[in-house]
């Protein structure tokens, strides 16, 4: 700091001159100056520290350059399997749409299809009111017949022997007939 101290005030004797605002300015600057210069350690060792903090600097930033362009490739690599995943996942839920008008477009058929059947009116026969009730009648119940037999038809069932006493539920239960 007296170091300092004494270069600034020689600094403004050196320079000094009959406009004082002027010199002391510069004399400030030329004070401040090679007080910086006198400062600083121009030794050997100091500039192999220096040279040593500036490398380990430059390997560092070389590191840090390595490090961002590996990740940056490695960004690029995952959003190319990303974007091909997405096509993929694209072309399926294609195919599943179209799938699904296809079926859509089954069902609607069908639907169109029972539609007609239920509104087709049967002709009734003219002889008469009565016999057309009548055979109305029984093709609804041969419908409802055929309906049943058709849901009976797979149902397995068992068969119980009449003459074992072991399956004579009014026996069982005290029943007397």
């Amino acid at each position: 700091m007296l170091r300092l101290l004494g270069i600034l005030s020689l600094g403004d004797l050196l320079f000094g001159g009959h406009r004082r605002h002027r010199a002391l300015r510069r004399g400030l600057l030329w004070g401040v100056l090679l007080g910086y210069l006198a400062d600083k350690d121009f030794d050997a060792d100091r500039v192999a520290v220096d040279v040593r903090e500036k490398a380990r600097k430059a390997r560092r930033a070389a590191r840090e350059a390595v490090k961002a362009a590996k990740r940056e490739i490695r960004r690029a690599e995952h959003d190319q399997r990303a974007a091909e995943i997405r096509e993929r996942m694209d072309a399926r839920k294609a195919e599943r749409e179209e799938r699904l008008e296809t079926v859509r477009a089954e069902i609607k058929a069908r639907k169109e299809e029972t539609r007609q059947e239920k509104t087709e009116v049967r002709a009734l026969p003219v002889s008469g009111v009565n016999e057309a009730k009548e055979i109305r009648e029984l093709a609804d119940e041969l419908d409802r017949d055929a309906r049943t037999a058709a849901m009976a038809a797979d149902v397995p069932t068992i068969d119980f022997p009449e003459e074992d006493e072991k399956y004579y539920s009014a026996r069982k239960y005290g029943v007397v007939q």
